[in-house]
């Protein structure tokens, strides 16, 4: 294995378990009693760190050194496997709080809206954003496209339940072009993955 190789191996590794924790460079950094510049340098496989500062990594991590800086596929220590199952959950569930207490908000003022039902259907489309972003960090393609399509149906849902039904058919063709493009996203992704991995 040449020296760049090992940059290379080492930089995505610390990338993909920084981003795996959800920190930000400067975070590590901050952690690791070093500057951001520095994380950044070794992420982009520019410098690395020395022995002693890949095991202090290693530690906050909970992984090994040879995790670091081996090709073998990456290691999930049980507390990335906990916030990977509990975070997601507790986002959504707090979207449909903030739309319960809209709803209940709109139902106590004395104002006769008479549709505060909607904050309801509004919170399926917000709820999708935060599982998409929640895809783009922790999961693989498939969820990417399921959480994006779901993006765009649970908004379409809304536009049926807030305009007239004339004007939703006006919406129809967009949500399915819209569709059709992410299909061929991720099918490109997928393509793109399969022949590099």
């Amino acid at each position: 294995m040449t020296e760049q190789e090992f940059r290379r191996i080492v930089a995505k590794k610390i990338a993909y378990y920084r981003k795996l924790e959800g920190i930000t460079q400067s975070q590590l950094a901050e952690i690791l009693n070093y500057s951001d510049k520095s994380v950044s340098k070794w992420e982009r496989g520019e410098g690395i760190p020395d022995a002693y500062v890949l095991s202090e990594i290693a530690a906050h991590f909970g992984v090994t050194l040879n995790d670091l800086t081996t090709e073998d596929e990456p290691k999930i220590s049980g507390r990335f496997i906990k916030k990977r199952e509990f975070v997601p959950y507790l986002s959504v569930g707090l979207v449909w709080l903030v739309a319960a207490l809209v709803f209940f908000t709109l139902e106590i003022i004395p104002v006769d809206i008479s549709r505060e039902w909607l904050a309801f259907i509004y919170a399926i489309p917000a709820m999708f954003i935060v599982i998409t972003v929640f895809s783009c960090l922790w999961y693989g393609n498939l969820a990417r496209a399921l959480s994006v399509s779901g993006i765009i149906w649970g908004g379409f849902c809304a536009l049926i339940v807030t305009f007239p039904l004339a004007k939703v058919a006006f919406f129809l063709i967009p949500c399915a072009i819209f569709q059709i493009l992410v299909i061929l996203w991720f099918y490109m992704m997928f393509r793109t993955s399969s022949k590099n991995g």
